[in-house]
């Protein structure tokens, strides 16, 4: 003869000693790996803003590198724009 179960339901709750060592215990390695995640991901968010500031660094110093060479294009222009046709050699016409 089959028994019958209690239907499950994510109300009922299963009656728990607070006293028992099991309780305990369950306790114990549940406040471990609460303390275990929570000090990752403290360590995650530390990491990402440290790449953060790195990347601001890396663009920064990008910015910088592109105004100088676009300054040094810009005069390199004007030199070539004071040279006179037919000066350079192996010219196109």
């Amino acid at each position: 003869m089959l028994q019958e179960r209690p239907p499950s339901s994510s109300k009922s709750k299963k009656h728990v000693n607070k006293d028992s060592t099991e309780y305990r215990l369950r306790r114990e390695r549940n406040n471990i790996a609460v303390r275990k995640s929570r000090d990752k991901a403290k360590r995650r968010n530390m990491e990402t803003q440290q790449k953060a500031l790195q990347y601001l660094s890396e663009n920064e110093r990008l910015h910088n590198k592109v105004e100088q060479l676009t300054q040094e294009l810009e005069t390199l222009r004007g030199l070539f724009r004071q040279v006179p046709e037919g000066a350079l050699p192996h010219q196109r016409q």
